[in-house]
């Protein structure tokens, strides 16, 4: 199973992060959200689905796929 996370905080537009802040943290759904998990049985059927959230995601999150 492939698993579609994100970036649990986006870079900020404005500046560069400082040397301490890390955007490593990767989560399936922000803790309270109404969000989908997306989820596959192929690799390629998980990147295409996070090619599209990412062009869409308007806050420029990076995206990944998983296997779980």
């Amino acid at each position: 199973m492939y698993r579609i996370v994100k970036q649990l905080h986006p870079a900020p537009s404005s500046s560069a992060d400082p040397y301490w802040a890390s955007r490593d943290v990767y989560v399936a759904k922000l803790s309270g959200s109404a969000e989908q998990v997306w989820e596959y049985s192929t690799q390629a059927a998980a990147t295409a689905k996070m090619n599209e959230l990412e062009a869409a995601d308007s806050t420029e999150r990076k995206y990944k796929v998983i296997l779980v």
